[in-house]
Order: structure tokens, then C-alpha cells, then sequence
């Protein structure tokens, strides 16, 4: 595989006719190629492509840009994202330009990386050599996975015998990386054991499509059945979806995700040409998750178990949807126990037609209510304080309207009430949830920061290296940072969780722009925050009668404010 080290060098390695068809349809020849602009509904093609020079223009909404921005617009990723999707498309090697001081946490990810990257290679060959009649090609027969299906899931088996640490050692990695990569565990006797043990593996992919974990199933009678990789510093299952990498284009395709719980769930479904379903790890939907659903489609199809624990997973999930502006919708069918069993049961016509047929999370709600017939007032205030917390969750004014009016109109309850009861209920709010979620709140300007630093360009690092340390200091994530520009090992909790977060939040940017802009912020605050002071000290000045200092300070208020208007983007060098 050819390595390059410039983005010039890569979009010369790419062809953009290639790139632009995976994605639209593409009229003429030559030069210069027309299609319907992807970012705007029209009838007549506005969207021009020169070939060329793989630059892009809508004449209808005025997007344009390279290639590279195509891809991020796309994919809604992030720049290095986009660049790293390019690479692989094009089949090259592509990495950043490292600064010459480096970074010991970048190095270790990598590592981790490399790691993840070497279990699922073993993986995947120590189910191909299992014995035809063994438990684990047995259990894939039975649950109905083709064997032509096994390599395009990337799915493997872990054994029992110690082999993938020894493979790992041989290839030099340490026992302590191996820990810390999350398929090695140390016992309390100080003695090394995979983490995964007799398990059908399912591998775990972030945006970048990089293995980053691991989930496995029991094949014996250990608990758990199933097994998530522990958190390390790339895996954070809060804020990843298991067959996003495989489903995210069907997605974006049919406008539409059907969001199902376990990783059978989502096997079953893709096999059978559902391929537009994403699992959420077997775990309680997060905010991280819907937020990344949020990027290929407004629109979610909830489909949980049938059991009373999926039902209430389901209602868990729905005022976190809401809160990302997403449309909800619930598909019903009582007659099966799982999404597996459901499109066994009903087979793939009839399944899709259920998809179709699903109903609004308020319909949900009343189905639960002895479908849909309330016939007292203890009723009726019941359905009300479980769909209450949900509207509240509604950011769109319009479409809130909408569900207080069918909510009236079902429980002959005015809509002024419904209204108060929203306002007035005492329900833990989306922005709480988040919160508790994620544990960390950065500023969009620390998460560029951060991000940059851990991309290793030269270039960046000498921007942020530039920053004032008086205004780097009032970044909560400062010492984060100054050790992050010193090269120094990242070593706590903490600080861990912190890069993780950025490493996988659905808002990472790396651009020199970004980071101009995120300095030019940083400076206007520092000024502003700077202007505040001296004013509330000038007030006080007059109070007192001390002309002379109101006259010193007035003369600093316009200093700063002419320094604060005097920060523009294309200064910052």
C-alpha cells in the first residue's frame, strides 16, 4: 500500500469520478459532470462537478467545495474523517505530518489501534479454522448467518487456549498494552488471561471505520451472554452503534433507521436486506448514539424486544431521540419476541411492511394502555404523565403543536392543561441526561484544541502553541492541554476519559480554520471577560467620586475593546 504524507499527494491518488459516483448519479461526459444536488431537493440538476480539478458547486443552494469537503458533507464527519475515508477508498496510506516533538498519548492510541486491529486478523482466522461440526459454526448455522455472511460481518471466534496474547507478544506488543487495549486481563495473582474466552465475536467500528472493540457471545453457560470490551482509551460504547459502518449509506439512502438493541438483532436484520437498522450495543440508547444517528437521517424506527424490559428500554430511548430533533416511531409486533424472531416470524415483505406501518411514540405510549381505550380519568392522567416528559423533550415548536393537539383530541383533556402539565412535571430533562452521560462538558474551541493536538501536524501545533498561556489557562482542560504540547504520557483517569470523548464526539473538526477561529474566540472572550472587569471596576470608581481612576480605567476599556476588534482570523499565524 502506498504511504503519502500530503493531502495534495492524496487527492491525486483518488479519482474524483469514482469518488463523486459512489454517490449520485452522474449526467455528461468530459470535463464538467451535472447530477441533482444531494444537499437540497430540486428537479433539475444544479449541482456541477469539474472533473479535473474534483471540485464541486451547487448553483441551487451554493454548496461547493473540494473533494474532501464533498466527503464531510456526505458522511457529516469530520475533516479528518473525510481524509481518512479518501485514504481508504483510494487505497493508500495517508497520515498527518507528526511534529517533531510528538505526542506519547497519539503513539499509544495507535498502538491500542494496532492491537484491536491484530485480535480481529486472529479472530476471524480462528473461526475460519474451526472444525464444521464445532459449537461455534454450529451456534452461526443455527441463528441462520450464511457462511458466505461470516467475512462480510468480519465476525470471529475467540478460543480458550492463551494463543492471541502470545501472537500479540511475539509482535512486540507489551502485556500492559494488551490491558490497556482491552483483550487482555490481569488476574489477582498477577498472571495475564484474554479477556475473551469461547465467545462469537462481533468487532466494533468507529467512524473511521478502525476496530476500536469487541462485543462476544457466551458459547457456552457463562455469564454474561454477552460481552462488551471494557472502556479504554478508543472504546466508548456509550458513544458508538454496532453495524453503523456497514449501514450508515443505506441510511442516509432510506432517510430512515430502524434502531434495534442486540447484535443478533442487527445480523438478522442486515442479512435479510434490512440493511438500514443500527444496534445500540446491547445496552441503554445514549445521547452520544442518537446524536450520531442524527447525521444520516432525522428519522428512527425504535424496534426492542416485545418483552416488558424492552418496552421500557423503549420508552427510556424516546425522550433522548426527541431531544436530538429526531423524528420517533415505534414499530409493534406483538406476535414476536425480538427483531430476530420478528422477521423469521413474518418474513421479509410483511416485515417491512410493519416498518412502515410504525407508529408515533404517542401511539406507543397508548398501545401500552389497553390499546388505546381509556376509559376513566385516572387513565387518561396516567397516559398523560408518561407522554408529558417526552413532548417536553420536542424542540421543534410546530411539530409540538401537532402531538398537544392529538393528545387533547384522544384524551378530551384541553390543551392548555396538557401544556401546563409539561411545563409543571417534574421529569429529568434531556440536558440532565447528557450530563450524566457523557460526564464531560467541553467547549466546541477545547474540543478543536484537543483534537488538533492529537493529529500531530506541525502546523497546528505551532498555532496553538502560540496562545497566550494568560488565556490557555482559563480552559478547564488546561493542564490536558499543556501536557499534550509538551508530548508528555497522558496517564489519568480522568484526562483519559477526556480524549476518548473528543476522540469519538460526533463535533470533532480539524482544520487550520477551525483552529483559527477557535483562537480568535478564545482571544475575544478573554477580551470581553477583560472589558467586564474594568467596567464594573469604573462603576465603582464613580460611586466614589475617583475621577482620576475612571479616568485610567476608561482609557483600558479602550484599549481592550480596540485589541478585542482588532482579532482577526487571518492574523493568527
Amino acid at each position: 500500500m502506498a504511504r503519502i504524507n500530503s493531502l495534495e499527494e492524496l487527492k491525486a491518488m483518488v479519482s474524483p469520478i469514482t469518488i463523486y459516483s459512489e454517490y449520485l448519479h452522474l449526467v455528461g461526459s468530459g470535463r464538467k459532470r451535472t447530477s441533482l444536488c444531494p444537499f437540497h431537493k430540486e428537479k433539475t440538476p444544479s449541482f456541477s462537478i469539474d472533473v479535473e480539478k474534483g471540485l464541486f458547486y451547487c448553483f441551487g443552494c451554493h454548496k461547493g467545495g473540494d473533494i474532501i469537503k464533498f466527503v464531510e458533507e456526505m458522511e457529516r464527519c469530520s475533516f479528518e474523517e473525510a481524509v481518512s475515508i479518501l485514504a481508504r477508498k483510494g487505497g493508500v496510506d495517508f497520515s498527518f505530518q507528526k511534529s517533531e516533538r510528538g505526542s506519547v498519548e497519539g503513539k499509544k492510541r495507535e498502538r491500542l489501534i494496532e492491537i484491536l486491529s491484530t485480535s480481529l486478523e486472529y479472530f476471524k482466522k480462528s473461526l475460519l479454522n474451526q472444525d464444521k461440526d464445532g459449537g461455534v459454526l454450529t451456534y452461526i448455522k443455527k441463528r441462520g448467518i450464511p457462511e458466505g455472511s461470516i467475512k462480510e460481518l468480519s465476525l470471529g471466534y475467540s478460543g480458550n487456549k492463551g494463543e492471541l496474547l502470545s501472537l500479540l507478544l511475539k509482535k512486540d506488543f507489551t502485556k500492559e498494552e494488551c490491558v490497556q487495549a482491552g483483550v487482555v486481563r490481569e488476574g489477582k495473582s498477577y498472571e495475564y488471561y484474554e479477556y475473551f474466552r469461547d465467545r462469537l465475536i462481533f468487532p466494533i467500528f468507529d467512524l473511521q471505520e478502525r476496530v476500536v472493540g469487541f462485543g462476544g457471545r457466551t458459547l457456552t453457560n457463562e455469564e454474561p451472554k454477552y460481552l462488551n470490551s471494557p472502556e479504554t482509551p478508543v472504546f466508548r460504547k456509550r458513544e458508538l452503534l454496532y453495524g453503523l459502518n456497514l449501514s450508515k449509506e443505506f441510511i442516509r439512502k432510506e432517510n430512515r433507521a430502524i434502531l434495534v438493541e442486540g447484535y443478533m438483532d442487527f445480523v438478522s436484520l442486515y442479512l435479510k436486506g434490512i440493511k438500514n437498522c443500527v444496534a445500540s450495543l446491547g445496552t441503554a440508547l445514549t445521547p452520544a448514539q442518537a446524536s450520531l444517528i442524527k447525521r444520516y437521517s432525522d428519522n428512527v424506527v425504535l424496534l426492542y424486544d416485545s418483552d416488558e424490559a424492552g418496552k421500557k428500554a423503549m420508552e427510556r430511548a424516546i425522550p433522548i431521540l426527541l431531544s436530538m430533533n429526531l423524528n420517533v416511531n415505534v414499530a409493534i409486533i406483538p406476535e414476536a419476541k425480538d427483531p430476530d424472531d420478528a422477521i423469521k416470524i413474518l418474513g421479509v415483505c410483511e416485515f417491512k411492511k410493519r416498518i412502515d406501518e410504525s407508529v408515533s411514540f404517542v401511539d406507543f405510549v397508548l398501545y401500552q394502555f389497553n390499546l388505546q381505550k381509556m376509559a376513566t380519568l385516572d387513565e387518561k392522567l396516567s397516559f398523560l404523565e408518561k407522554v408529558a416528559g417526552d413532548i417536553a423533550e420536542i424542540k421543534d415548536p410546530i411539530k409540538k403543536e401537532g402531538f398537544l393537539n392529538e393528545i387533547s383530541s384522544r384524551t378530551g383533556i384541553s390543551k392548555r392543561t396538557i401544556s401546563k402539565k409539561i411545563d409543571s412535571l417534574e421529569k429529568v430533562s434531556s440536558s440532565e441526561v447528557i450530563e450524566k452521560e457523557k460526564e464531560i462538558i467541553l467547549s466546541v474551541n477545547e474540543i478543536i484544541l484537543i483534537k488538533s493536538l492529537l493529529t500531530f501536524n506541525r502546523e497546528y501545533l505551532s498555532l496553538i502553541s502560540a496562545i497566550p498561556k494568560n488565556i490557555l489557562s482559563t480552559l478547564n482542560t488546561f493542564p490536558l492541554i499543556e501536557k499534550l504540547l509538551d508530548g508528555q504520557e497522558i496517564t489519568g483517569e480522568e484526562e483519559l476519559k477526556t480524549l476518548a470523548f473528543v476522540n469519538n464526539s460526533c463535533h470533532e473538526v480539524v482544520s487550520e480554520n477551525d483552529i483559527k477561529g477557535a483562537i480568535v474566540s478564545l482571544k475575544k472572550d478573554f477580551c470581553e471577560k477583560r472589558r467586564k472587569e474594568l467596567t464594573a471596576k469604573m462603576k465603582d470608581a464613580e460611586v466614589k467620586g475617583d475621577r482620576e481612576l475612571v479616568g485610567i480605567l476608561l482609557r483600558e476599556i479602550n484599549a481592550v475593546s480596540k485589541e478585542a476588534n482588532s482579532i482577526k482570523m487571518d492574523e493568527i499565524k
